[in-house]
């Protein structure tokens, strides 16, 4: 990782990634060379004439921007380090040698190219010297048939020859002009798309790590493709799936050193507080862990129907990860579980392989359509919502199902999207924090006010969530809207039909002196002895809103405990009759110390009335 100076003409904050994929020897590794200059094979793989892992190398158009290349191999046994290169490009370039044709690999290669990504395909027939003009033609002809039969493009196709150097520059100029059409290269900064600016917030920066080694004054360095905005050194960045995180030390992009580098380009990370040998291919380096989530199971929708795909174990190629994972076909949808044997960082809509186990064949391709966990009943309900989701499914259309699924989603989550588009006739309710589903609030309301109508019914919130089965910001939703209309009350944790003052409308210093006092249950609270000024202050306002009960001058209750009391003095009684001070301690379990006041107070409300060393009863419990 060398220091050198950016060069003036190096336009840094627009470059791109090309990957070249193709059969074995059919030139890629020499046709990158003839274009660039760079030779992308290693000295064994030169020797052994085949291309194992990946390779490197990049040129600037005419403009002075940088396209990056990838080399990937092209034999069946590297496929696995194929796929690899293939997540983060912007234009897949499928050699043909003219000599041999289109071959086995050439197929399997444009599959998993489309599966894995949505790049557009340019089609380069290589060693154009060996064969006659007439051969070309119809070579050109089956090349864009066998495109289109794959995935729905119409090819560009150029012939060239890397011996020769015959329409090397014409395929360099046609490279950059392909990412200018399909706007992986904005022609000016001014001219980036709406859909660029939205793939940057919905999906963030964030690197597949695809090498990692170390380097003598530097430490780890990672390499790999940058997609979705800026790195500048200085920056603090998640490692996933394991959540460290790590500080940038140094940047390099195209052997240049940069203070700052933006997507997509090639990049070389110098990070600080992580071993190399800690990090794998596969890891992702984000500034989102919120949205490039670590996880061990996915819901992929395929994009054609793979009528072959059963329950069983194949490869699948995340980003630049591949590993073993067990499919679960969900029946009548185009939807499948993967349930992977490690954790991967992925993000919802990210391009999926399958590939068959041990083998090179793609079995299906997909996108990540949910990577949360959810609760085994509401599976049913989120299969049947993700199948009905448009072909080309966006960020707009995760909020939706969130919203029909759960009845509710952050107005932070829905920041960067158009509601009334996305939501459709949807009526909502709209909260400080939250948008709520208003058919899923009028569900909950008809239930919760079902629920308290039973007799001596009293709810905690978190009994609603568990026997309505519903998110938990709505039910608190409705408990606010109900409490508002003056229907329901909060009183000792839990909801009660009726008008009164709901404990959650105190101050935080009043819950948790109200709490206080619940805790020390028939010990009370002395206001002289146990609380602060602040505490005697508001333990008036607590008494005067009949949260709880002054005793005499001094001790504390809470009120509903006070008013067990009371029934339990009273229970078996009846008017007139009298009550020893030791009936009253054996009826409450209380000491002389707190009886006598409990009597005294008794006394005040019309309970009962001193004579002598007894207490009469003027009023009985019903």
């Amino acid at each position: 990782m060398t220091s050198q100076v950016a060069s003036p003409d190096c336009d840094c904050h627009h470059s791109s990634v090309v990957a070249l994929a193709g059969h074995v020897d059919h030139g890629k590794t020499a046709l990158i060379h003839a274009m660039t200059g760079i030779m992308t094979a290693r000295k064994f793989e030169q020797e052994c004439g085949m291309t194992q892992n990946l390779g490197f190398a990049h040129f600037q158009d005419d403009s002075g921007r940088q396209i990056g290349i990838i080399d990937v191999p092209g034999h069946e046994r590297y496929i696995r380090n194929m796929v690899a290169g293939l997540w983060s490009i912007d234009l897949v370039l499928l050699v043909v040698a003219a000599n041999e044709g289109w071959m086995t690999m050439t197929q399997a290669h444009l599959e998993v190219a489309s599966a894995m990504s949505h790049a557009k395909i340019l089609v380069c027939i290589t060693k154009s010297d060996l064969v006659d003009k007439h051969r070309l033609i119809e070579l050109e002809e089956e090349c864009m048939q066998r495109v289109m039969d794959a995935c729905e493009q119409l090819p560009n196709v150029i012939c060239v020859s890397a011996h020769t150097g015959d329409n090397i520059t014409e395929l360099k100029a046609l490279i950059s002009d392909e990412l200018i059409e399909s706007a992986a290269v904005p022609a000016s900064p001014q001219q980036e798309t709406q859909h660029d600016q939205n793939h940057k917030r919905h999906y963030g920066c964030h690197l597949y790590v695809d090498r990692s080694f170390s380097i003598s004054g530097i430490g780890t360095v990672v390499t790999g493709s940058l997609v979705g905005g800026s790195l500048a050194v200085g920056d603090s960045v998640y490692l996933m799936p394991s959540q460290q995180v790590v500080k940038v030390r140094n940047l390099q992009t195209y052997n240049q050193h940069q203070d700052e580098v933006f997507g997509t380009s090639r990049v070389a990370v110098g990070v600080k507080g992580v071993n190399y040998k800690l990090i794998q291919r596969g890891d992702c380096i984000t500034k989102h862990p919120q949205i490039h989530q670590a996880t061990c199971e996915i819901i992929l929708r395929l994009n054609l129907p793979a009528k072959q795909l059963r329950n069983c174990q194949l490869e699948v190629a995340i980003g630049s990860w591949n590993g073993i994972a067990q499919a679960i076909n969900i029946t009548d949808t185009s939807l499948v579980r993967i349930k992977l044997k490690s954790a991967v960082s992925c993000y919802f809509g990210q391009p999926v392989a399958l590939i068959q186990q041990g083998g090179s064949r793609l079995i299906a391709g997909g996108r990540i359509a949910w990577i949360e966990p959810v609760a085994r009943w509401q599976r049913r309900r989120l299969y049947g919502l993700l199948d009905i989701m448009p072909e080309h499914f966006s960020i707009a259309d995760q909020l939706k199902v969130r919203l029909q699924l759960d009845g509710v989603i952050a107005r932070q989550h829905a920041a960067d999207v158009n509601m009334a588009e996305t939501v459709g006739n949807l009526a909502l309710i709209e909260t400080e924090s939250h948008v709520v589903l208003a058919s899923v609030a009028a569900h909950a309301e008809l239930e919760i006010m079902m629920l308290l109508s039973e007799p001596a019914a009293a709810i905690t919130t978190a009994e609603f969530e568990s026997r309505l089965k519903l998110n938990l910001i709505v039910i608190e939703t409705v408990l606010h809207r109900l409490k508002q209309q003056q229907k329901v009350y909060l009183t000792c944790g839990t909801w009660v039909l009726g008008q009164g003052v709901s404990e959650d409308d105190l101050c935080s210093a009043s819950q948790n002196l109200l709490s206080k006092i619940r805790h020390a249950e028939r010990a009370g609270l002395s206001a002289s002895k146990q609380l602060t000024s602040t505490e005697a202050k508001l333990i008036k306002n607590l008494a005067r809103l009949k949260y709880v009960t002054l005793l005499d001058d001094q001790i504390y209750y809470d009120a509903q405990l006070y008013e067990q009391l009371v029934r339990d003095v009273l229970t078996g009684t009846k008017q007139l009759d009298l009550l020893s001070m030791a009936d009253i301690k054996d009826r409450t379990q209380l000491s002389r110390k707190y009886a006598i006041p409990l009597a005294n107070r008794m006394e005040r409300d019309g309970w009962v009335k001193r004579q002598d060393n007894h207490r009469l009863v003027l009023k009985s419990i019903q």
